[in-house]
């Protein structure tokens, strides 16, 4: 498995880098570090509230040539854009990668540096650091092993170490962590063994998977520091919104979870705003009481976004409930 140190940062790419970045400090209490430019493509860095220890990044084309058109005209643009991971050794990665059958993307092991060669629809120009020198990167394409989705991997200095910071604003939804991503497949067993093999992600919980009962089943797996959970998403009915999200986008991560103090608060902080908010609903589960909300795409720059709050007897929160019933449209 490739011995991944840190989640470093999840990235969004975006029509309009200034509205967004004034969305997630307005709205989400994310707090701006700075800009950065690239061929294809303007940035923002943010910190996000709370524990996890994981920064945001939103990306924006910057011109009508940028690749970057091509994933925001796309079924899954604007939205979730990537994952990026800090590994100990991207030579071991590589060859972790191969040994499964995927073939790294963008990576130049003769120089142990990116290729400089074609852009395509969601690759980033490889990042460069103080000095002006590229770090070791590579990729697990969407189309190419990732399932739906892209995978940056780097080995190096660290690009984001956000400190951990409180977002006490009364206006804001009072985030305390990136709980996590949903990542719809037609199979947990396949998808959840993926990420363990792969990323040496450990299954924390299996959802009942009884068609009476629901219209998905789900794994939820953590990374080995804890930092992130990621939640495999099956339908196990033709009428699932699941299985009409896969028939129009193929696998694809579905949503971002975010833990927050008080979900009632949450919501009545979108209500004010102009949020629109969907799925809201409560119970219990495995000795906690859980609180969740869903904010709709259209509001919160192409993804669909999962708020939830629990109280336990447990010093760990369960995992976050997953969504049922009154699915957006995406």
């Amino acid at each position: 498995m490739i011995d991944v140190t840190r989640i470093d940062h999840i990235s969004m790419a975006v029509r309009e880098l200034d509205p967004q970045i004034e969305l997630m400090e307005r709205l989400f209490g994310f707090r701006y570090r700075g800009r950065f430019a690239q061929d294809g493509y303007v940035g923002a860095e943010l910190e996000v509230p709370g524990r996890s220890g994981i920064a945001w990044e939103i990306l924006a084309p910057d011109g009508p040539e940028s690749y970057l058109h091509r994933f925001l005209d796309g079924e899954n643009g604007p939205g979730l854009h990537h994952v990026a991971m800090h590994v100990r050794d991207m030579d071991a990665a590589v060859e972790t990668m191969r040994t499964l059958g995927i073939e790294p993307w963008g990576y130049d092991p003769a120089t142990d540096r990116p290729e400089a060669g074609d852009s395509t629809d969601s690759e980033p120009r490889p990042e460069l650091d103080a000095d002006g020198q590229a770090h070791a990167v590579s990729y697990i394409h969407p189309r190419a092993g990732g399932a739906g989705f892209l995978f940056q991997l780097y080995e190096g200095v660290p690009w984001n170490l956000p400190e951990p910071f409180d977002d006490q604003r009364s206006d804001s939804l009072g985030i305390t962590a990136i709980s996590g991503v949903a990542h719809a497949h037609h199979s947990r067993l396949e998808l959840g063994d993926w990420y363990e093999q792969l990323f040496g992600f450990e299954t924390v919980h299996r959802s009942g998977s009884a068609v009476d009962e629901t219209s998905f089943s789900s794994r939820v797996l953590e990374t080995p520091g804890g930092q992130l959970r990621v939640e495999v998403m099956q339908p196990t009915r033709e009428d699932s919104f699941l299985q009409r999200f896969l028939d129009r986008r193929g696998a694809a991560v579905h949503h971002v979870s975010f833990e927050v103090r008080n979900v009632e608060r949450a919501v009545s902080v979108c209500q004010r705003n102009g949020v629109r908010v969907i799925g809201e609903q409560s119970g219990q589960s495995e000795g906690a009481t859980w609180s969740e909300a869903f904010l709709a795409p259209e509001h919160t720059g192409g993804m669909l976004v999962q708020l939830f709050s629990w109280e336990s007897t447990t010093a760990e929160p369960p995992p976050a409930p997953a969504f049922e019933d009154d699915q957006p449209t995406l």
